[in-house]
């Protein structure tokens, strides 16, 4: 009789197991299936945000400075054409008297082909004007054909400078649309520095095919370079730059010999204005931009965190010094690019070079104060450059301070190829 008994109590024993194992089960099994879930829908969110990042970056990347110009995105759509009538332009609009002639094909920027040209009046002789021309290609996107137009914007709200690069004209009725720049009969002012030098006592200048091609040069008779021609085209710069900085509240970001532009009378233009106009355009300057502008011209703090303001600008503005007084010589020469944020960091500064009066090494290391708010603004720069240049030699040539190639310039200034 025990056994029965024994029976039923291990068969309830075995259900009591079994229950209790299903109950578990029922809670288990969907805890698990419900974090799993959450865990798959946690990446799918994060892999969604991802893109989305990806795809924004993506779209900031594609600004970029070519030839002084920037594009944004060239696969956007705009409702504006150049078609449309803009009042700021209207102004700027090439009259229908005029024409352009006499194209000499120089390079392709960004937006289409750059030449140098003539402009004169039709059916007549007086009054002609070598310019530079920036024709926008039939073959851009409505982006950049909207870039293109802003960029025509930027050209006549802002360069209304003698010491910047100056639109004279604008063509936007009529294709191929494009921009009529005023043309230095020298070109680059580092090309025409590198390339300046006494040689046998008459002083010859090499012309560069690619920056001064389709201008009338003389050998024997280009100026020579005197300290006192220093002060003057760093004067004109200096002003340029305080006009930007004082009344457009705007950076240049890349001040270098690489962009000023220099004429027979040895007026100088600043040119390269890409980033004053992104920042024009959009109120700001994007992290990735700022850090392209090559090592030795940037300031220490912005070696650090990328920041540009008109003391990083001033910082600059010294070794565009030292580039015109050594005609050319890259800055650091000494230096390899990576060595130079931790030898900055030890106070760190060029000696005066040999042709290099010390007023005007004075401004130099003025400009090259370690704290950005020790250093003077443009328009105290001015003042200095003006109250030094009184006793500045303007009678001896500038020697050159270095016989470098080409290639290794760029190698030592650290400068892309």
């Amino acid at each position: 009789m025990e056994e029965p008994q024994q029976l039923t109590m291990n068969s309830s024993d075995n259900f009591q197991r079994n229950e209790n194992g299903w109950q578990n089960s029922v809670i288990i099994i969907p805890a698990l299936l419900s974090g799993s879930t959450l865990i798959i829908v946690a990446v799918i969110l994060w892999k969604s945000i991802s893109r989305k990042r990806e795809r924004r970056k993506a779209t900031k990347d594609k600004m970029r400075d070519v030839d002084g110009d920037w594009a944004v995105n060239a696969g956007a759509v705009y409702e504006n054409s150049l078609d449309a009538p803009d009042p700021i332009l209207e102004k700027k609009q090439l009259s229908g008297d005029w024409i352009v002639e006499h194209k000499v094909f120089v390079c392709n920027g960004h937006f289409g082909p750059i030449s140098r040209a003539v402009l004169c009046r039709s059916g007549q002789t007086e009054g002609r004007q070598q310019v530079i021309l920036k024709e926008l290609s039939e073959h851009c996107s409505p982006g950049e054909v909207q870039d293109f137009i802003d960029l025509m914007k930027f050209y006549a709200h802002v360069c209304n400078h003698q010491s910047l690069v100056t639109m004279l004209w604008c063509q936007t009725q009529q294709r191929p649309q494009g921009v009529i720049m005023k043309a230095m009969s020298y070109g680059n002012l580092l090309t025409f520095l590198r390339n300046s030098h006494e040689v046998d006592g008459s002083f010859v200048l090499y012309v560069n095919e690619h920056v001064m091609k389709g201008m009338q040069t003389t050998e024997g008779t280009n100026p020579r370079i005197t300290e006192k021609d220093v002060y003057s085209m760093a004067s004109q710069v200096a002003s340029g730059l305080e006009y930007l900085s004082g009344t457009h509240d705007l950076v240049h970001g890349y001040v270098a010999a690489c962009n000023v532009l220099i004429h027979d009378d040895l007026s100088v233009q600043l040119c390269g204005l890409g980033l004053a106009a992104l920042q024009h355009r959009t109120g700001s300057i994007h992290t990735r931009r700022a850090t392209q502008v090559p090592l030795k011209w940037q300031s220490p703090e912005r070696l650090k965190d990328a920041n540009i303001t008109e003391k990083s600008d001033v910082w600059s503005f010294g070794i565009l010094l030292y580039e015109m007084v050594t005609l050319g010589s890259p800055p650091y020469p000494d230096l390899e690019p990576s060595q130079l944020p931790t030898k900055l960091q030890k106070h760190y500064r060029m000696e005066r070079p040999a042709p290099c009066g010390q007023h005007l090494y004075d401004v130099m290391t003025n400009c090259w104060q370690w704290e950005a708010p020790l250093r003077p603004c443009f328009t105290d720069v001015l003042k200095q450059l003006q109250n030094s240049s009184v006793g500045a030699d303007g009678l001896t040539p500038l020697p050159p301070m270095d016989a470098l190639s080409w290639a290794e310039y760029l190698h030592v200034a650290g400068v892309p190829s």
